[in-house]
């Protein structure tokens, strides 16, 4: 695939640069690198939060902030894209933990694709981008120091006046809605990593999520945008089957609610977990409901639902 992840998310980062001050975003310079910042110390804004996700998704999606929605008090994040593969394994999931001194950040973003991390990932989709300029997305609580800049551009081979890093915290507007904008993310995740569907076989996608009411307390907006994820998450795929596949018994393994822990809050399942992922239970972090068009044999498959009163508990 010739498609660069990091050309196609670059004019949407210029855009965020040359209106900082209208978007309510800080871009500073840290050891040589383009640091901007969303949400730590800065306030952030509703476009900020969409371009955000769209630099997450590396140029490839259209992302709408929509209110309001049937049924429920929330916004809603929607998000389209006809490269969902590519677009949410391959740059918006946060899967590069920074782990260096006392930083710890969640990375996403374009970038993740010239460090190659994780490199699985990349050897599944098959994919590779070539670039002087890496572009990351970080959730931290902190903003990058000379050192952890120093770190991501030899990770990413290019030079620190090339680096460019988006940061946000958890409890921060821009968060809220870059974490509303992962539905596909989560389909995609658990349809290709962890059942192994072929990604040849999913063409297009489009993805709802709810922005739940933000909080300043970073514990409460973690439980708040993850449940949101969990029980408030719907995702529309158009795939072309193969003859042997089973799309009818394949979508009851799709949603959240075949997970066992389904009707638990997050923050509870997650010290249940000890606090760590590694002994969380992944295939709750799924779509709330799945509706699966298949384009060979004209049929479609639904499967799960909204859970709009745990989300108003």
């Amino acid at each position: 695939m010739n498609i660069s992840l990091t050309k196609e998310a670059l004019p949407i980062v210029n855009e965020l640069i040359e209106n900082a001050e209208k978007l309510k975003v800080k871009v500073a310079k840290v050891n040589e690198a383009t640091i901007i910042d969303c949400g730590i110390k800065t306030e952030g804004s509703l476009e900020a939060g969409l371009l955000f996700t769209r630099i997450s998704l590396g140029g490839l999606a259209d992302v709408q902030l929509n209110f309001p929605v049937a049924g429920s008090s929330f916004p809603a994040v929607q998000v389209a894209t006809s490269f969902p593969v590519l677009a949410t394994l391959g740059c918006q999931a946060a899967s590069w933990n920074i782990n260096k001194g006392d930083f710890f950040g969640m990375t996403c973003g374009p970038g993740r694709a010239l460090a190659q991390k994780p490199s699985k990932i990349y050897k599944l989709i098959e994919y590779k981008d070539e670039s002087d300029t890496a572009i990351l997305c970080i959730e931290s609580d902190k903003l990058p120091t000379d050192e952890i800049v120093e770190y991501i551009a030899k990770k990413c081979q290019v030079e620190k006046k090339y680096l460019i890093i988006l940061m946000i915290q958890t409890a921060c507007l821009v968060e809220y809605v870059q974490m509303a904008g992962r539905a596909i993310e989560l389909g995609i995740f658990k349809l290709v990593e962890q059942m192994g569907y072929s990604k040849e076989r999913i063409l297009h996608a489009i993805g709802t999520g709810f922005v739940p009411p933000i909080s300043a307390d970073t514990d409460v907006s973690n439980d708040r945008v993850n449940n949101a994820l969990i029980y408030g998450t719907k995702l529309f795929l158009i795939v072309k089957s193969e003859p042997a596949d089973n799309l009818q018994k394949l979508i009851t393994k799709l949603p959240s609610k075949s997970s066992p822990n389904y009707g638990k809050k997050f923050l509870v399942m997650f010290n249940e977990a000890g606090k760590d992922f590694a002994n969380f239970d992944l295939t709750i972090l799924a779509p709330s409901e799945v509706i699966i068009n298949d384009i060979r044999t004209g049929k479609v498959y639904h499967e799960g639902e909204l859970n709009l009163k745990l989300l108003n508990d």
